[in-house]
């Protein structure tokens, strides 16, 4: 059990991603806060995880909702060993179709929320000298986004820059930081891209399919255990070859 003793808050957790990674972690001896916007559903979570689980209403771009999940994780388990943060928003509109209303709800989200849990939660793990962030870039980071629009390969590009700044800063507390970067993965952020695009992009991934939402799950774990101690500042590439890095 690769987490056993540990507890943590995982964002996005009411489906795709965030939900695997919840079981995943749970099945792993972990105790889990189930953070979401959907309320409802991160209780749906939590209650299939029984009683090592608790859920939260998170919006990662409210400052206020990222201090009282930190809280509500401290009163429920005493300490917060690590956060992966699924939390995000997807918008595929290209240049010319973007207002300053879509540029600042991407930002709002996939940025400064990602900045803001992360300045909640790291202020108790540098008391605890010990910690692991783990943020969620994209592919389109690296290709320049050929279903998300500009805005949205921008705020990834930006998630990335942050956890480097982050993991130098926070290193002297034990605390590392790292972003995993998925490719398409099948979940509702993808439910509604047509059949023809994900056989595309399943043809010029070298493993020939999209990805699962387990298959990021388990990268977060092991990144959240002890098997990466010695690991901060980087990036892994988890989409099937469709980008070597």
């Amino acid at each position: 059990m690769l987490l056993k003793g540990k507890s943590g808050i995982i964002t996005g957790a009411a489906g795709g991603m965030g939900k695997a990674a919840s079981e995943l972690f749970a099945q792993e001896g972990a105790q889990v806060v189930c953070a979401d916007v959907d309320l409802a559903g991160a209780q749906a979570t939590a209650t299939i995880l029984g009683p090592v689980a608790a859920a939260s209403r998170l919006d990662v771009s409210s400052r206020k909702d990222c201090a009282a999940t930190v809280k509500a994780a401290l009163d429920k388990f005493g300490r917060i060993d690590f956060l992966v943060n699924f939390g995000g928003v997807w918008d595929g509109r290209n240049t010319s179709e973007i207002q300053n209303e879509h540029w600042d709800r991407i930002m709002d989200v996939n940025l400064k929320g990602a900045f803001q849990i992360c300045q909640a939660v790291s202020a108790v793990m540098m008391k605890q000298k010990q910690g692991r962030l783990v943020l969620i870039g994209s592919i389109a980071a690296r290709v320049g986004g050929e279903m998300g629009g500009p805005h949205y390969a921008a705020s990834k590009g930006g998630v990335i820059s942050l956890a480097r700044a982050l993991a130098r800063r926070l290193g002297p507390s034990n605390v590392t930081v790292n972003t995993i970067n998925p490719g398409a993965v099948e979940s509702a952020m993808t439910a509604n891209w047509s059949a023809e695009a994900k056989a595309h992009l399943a043809k010029v991934t070298p493993l020939g399919r999209l990805g699962q939402p387990l298959d990021i799950a388990r990268v977060a774990l092991f990144l959240c255990c002890d098997l990466s101690g010695w690991i901060t500042g980087q990036t892994l590439e988890v989409n099937g070859g469709a980008y070597f890095g």
